[in-house]
């Protein structure tokens, strides 16, 4: 039997916030991932860690660029 989370409401605002930022299709896996990795009564800095962590997962990188290539060129 799984024990319960108690969260804080900024806690809550950490994770919800999190969440939003991923495609609806990911929350599930996400806030899962993230409860499976804390304790009964995480800390502030935990729930912080966990979260960004899954976030760094679950994000495509995006690479930016100064400016398109120039014909001839090679990307």
């Amino acid at each position: 039997m799984k024990r319960p989370l108690a969260l804080s409401d900024h806690q809550m605002s950490l994770v919800r916030r999190a969440a939003a930022a991923l495609p609806v299709n990911a929350h599930d896996e996400f806030l899962r991932a993230v409860a499976a990795h804390l304790s009964e009564s995480p800390s502030d800095a935990a729930v912080a860690a966990v979260v960004n962590a899954q976030l760094n997962r679950n994000l495509t990188p995006m690479f930016l660029t100064d400016s398109a290539p120039t014909k001839g060129t090679t990307p």
